[in-house]
């Protein structure tokens, strides 16, 4: 799963001080992180969403593609993703019972991109929104 631009390099994705670059590395404010697998994989899923819910059935398929894998992997793996996001944890809203939606505009640094779609799978190309 990625976002990338017309030349086939990733794109990294920017909101409000933060900016998720390709490989997991997470930077903002004084902030350097390399997030491990899972936690960048799913963080990548919630900004490419655009603000739409994520089913948890959709992030553990998504996520954990090569078989069965209990919900508790991915409330372990949200849990993590707040605390790296610090006083920004409120950006990962839980939708009680189905899923989670993110909630802070993210844009591209560049504007021309192909994304993949969380919800099928498939590539578009176009002008994604800059928040």
């Amino acid at each position: 799963m990625a976002v990338m631009d017309d030349g086939g390099t990733a794109v990294s994705l920017v909101f409000a001080r933060w900016t998720l670059h390709d490989h997991g590395r997470l930077t903002g404010e004084g902030s350097d992180v390399q997030l491990p697998p899972k936690e960048w994989q799913v963080l990548r899923l919630l900004l490419v969403s655009d603000g739409t819910l994520m089913t948890k059935d959709r992030l553990l398929e998504l996520g954990w593609p090569q078989g069965e894998v209990a919900e508790e992997s991915l409330t372990r793996c949200i849990y993590s993703l707040r605390k790296y996001l610090g006083a920004d944890k409120g950006f990962i809203k839980t939708i009680y019972g189905r899923g989670y939606r993110f909630t802070c505009p993210v844009s591209t640094v560049s504007g021309r991109a192909q994304q993949v779609c969380s919800a099928c799978g498939q590539v578009s190309q176009g002008l994604l929104k800059r928040g």
